[in-house]
C-alpha cells in the first residue's frame, strides 16, 4: 500500500464509523506506526479535509446538528468536572468542546464531543490515567463549553443544572 492508497484508507475508516477512531487502530490496519498515522491526519487536513482529534480518537468534522446551542461560562477545578459534564449530558446535552483564553495564545480549544455518561466516564478515566490536568488551569479555572441540544428547554435545564452545582461564571 503507498502513501495515498494509506490516505484513503484512513479516510474511508474515519467515513465508515459512527465513533472516533484512535491513531492505534489507524495504524494496525495500515501496518504502520502511530507516528506516520499521525503525519498522514496532518497532511489531510492540510488538504481541507476535516479531521479533528477527540480524547476518544480521530472523527470526521460534522456540523453541527438543527437542534440548539449555547456557550456556557463556567469556573471550577478537577472536583466539580465530572458533576458538570455529567449535568449536560444528563439533561439532553452534547458537550463539543473546552475553551479557555490564554493571555498571549488566545482561545485555546479541546475537542470533547461528549454525547453520555459512558463517554464522560471514559473522558474522566483518561484524565486521570493520564494525570493531565484541566486546560483551565491556565485560565484560573474560567472556560467556556459549546453544548448542543434538541431544544431551548434542554438548555434551560442545563443551566439549571449548572447553576444549582455553582459551576457557572458570575453565579
Amino acid at each position: 500500500m503507498d502513501n495515498t492508497q494509506r490516505r484513503e484508507q484512513i479516510l474511508q475508516m474515519l467515513h465508515e464509523s459512527t465513533t472516533a477512531v484512535t491513531g492505534t487502530a489507524l495504524a494496525k490496519a495500515c501496518s504502520v506506526s502511530r507516528q506516520i498515522i499521525v503525519g498522514d491526519v496532518a497532511l489531510l487536513r492540510a488538504q481541507g479535509v476535516g479531521i479533528i482529534s477527540t480524547p476518544r480518537g480521530y472523527q470526521l468534522v460534522t456540523p453541527l446538528k438543527k437542534g440548539c446551542t449555547r456557550v456556557f461560562v463556567c469556573c471550577h477545578g478537577m472536583d466539580l468536572m465530572e458533576a458538570e459534564l455529567e449535568a449536560i449530558v444528563d439533561n439532553g446535552g452534547i458537550v463539543h468542546n473546552v475553551v479557555v483564553e490564554h493571555e498571549v495564545y488566545g482561545n485555546l480549544e479541546g475537542i470533547l464531543n461528549l454525547h453520555s455518561r459512558r463517554d464522560v466516564q471514559q473522558y474522566i478515566k483518561r484524565m486521570k490515567d493520564s494525570k493531565a490536568e484541566l486546560l483551565s488551569t491556565i485560565s484560573g479555572g474560567i472556560h467556556t463549553h459549546l453544548v448542543e441540544a434538541k431544544t431551548e428547554e434542554e438548555l434551560d435545564a442545563i443551566s439549571q443544572a449548572l447553576h444549582d452545582l455553582k459551576v457557572l461564571y458570575g453565579d
